[in-house]
């Protein structure tokens, strides 16, 4: 597992730690969480790129890898509302 130390002034500490209190998420929580958001908004702007690419490239272009990308975009669960998690 990777571990790491951040350092952030005191304004965005408490940022942080309000952040992830009104999601019910401890701070390592809530930051996994921003993290993996982006990771899944990263592989979205490469598969979008790559099809663009794609559409202006007179040769065939190997996309297969991008089957399984397309198939966890679309089996991605909905998230529930603050409000839901809240009333568990």
């Amino acid at each position: 597992m990777f571990s790491t130390t951040l350092r952030l002034d005191d304004d965005l500490g408490r940022f942080l730690r309000e952040a992830a209190d009104a999601q019910a998420l401890s701070v390592n929580g809530w930051l996994a969480e921003l993290v993996r958001r982006e990771q899944v908004t990263a592989a979205r702007r490469k598969l979008a790129a790559d099809w663009a690419a794609y559409g202006q490239d007179t040769e065939a272009q190997d996309v297969t890898y991008a089957f399984v990308a397309q198939a966890e975009v679309a089996a991605e669960p909905k998230r529930r509302s603050y409000r839901a998690r809240k009333a568990k």
